[in-house]
């Protein structure tokens, strides 16, 4: 979608709006990432200051619990959490994996810190970079999913909040942490 129609589609006269305050869809999709990741930075730093570098649950906490803060509750939708799984596929933006920009520290040092755990859990280097992506897309979808059933609810019954966080911390630990199946030891399928 260019910037003229997402103007558009925002209800604005003037459709070159966007391009005039943000330059780029690329600067549009960093504005509303940082207007967001700010506070979820600043937090994600504090938990991260108190753990050891191969505290694998610790560091999972440190993904899960600030970002959750960006969930909405009912009433009071949230979307961004979808939004960010959307922005990770416009390249160039901080959401593909980018940690470049100051507000993008305490995941730069997460990541970071990530891959000293997986090596304390036995994970082989090679295997480590794969982790990543799983355990962040699965934590990322997770929480976009809840988003979207808060927004349903009461339709949709929801398990209370802290239940909900704690089976995705126990969940992407356990991603993060799996044994690794050598590819020669695979059953092969026919």
């Amino acid at each position: 979608m260019s910037l003229r129609e997402i103007g558009a589609e925002a209800g604005q006269r003037n459709t070159g709006a966007a391009r005039y305050h943000f330059g780029s869809k690329e600067g549009l999709v960093a504005a509303v990432l940082e207007h967001r990741m700010v506070p979820v930075n600043e937090h994600r730093l504090t938990l991260l200051a108190d753990l050891a570098d191969d505290d694998l649950r610790g560091l999972t906490e440190a993904f899960v619990y600030p970002l959750s803060e960006q969930l909405g509750d009912v009433g009071r939708p949230s979307w961004y959490l979808r939004f960010v799984l959307q922005a990770a596929f416009v390249q160039g933006s901080p959401a593909s994996g980018t940690f470049t920009e100051p507000w993008t520290r305490g995941m730069k040092e997460l990541r970071d810190r990530f891959e000293s755990a997986l090596a304390a859990a036995g994970v082989p280097p090679a295997a480590r970079p794969d982790r990543w992506t799983l355990f962040a897309g699965f934590v990322t979808h997770a929480l976009a999913d809840r988003e979207q059933a808060i927004q349903q609810a009461p339709e949709r019954p929801l398990t209370p909040r802290a239940a909900f966080l704690a089976h995705v911390v126990d969940a992407a630990v356990a991603i993060a942490a799996a044994p690794v199946t050598h590819v020669n030891q695979q059953r092969r399928l026919a």
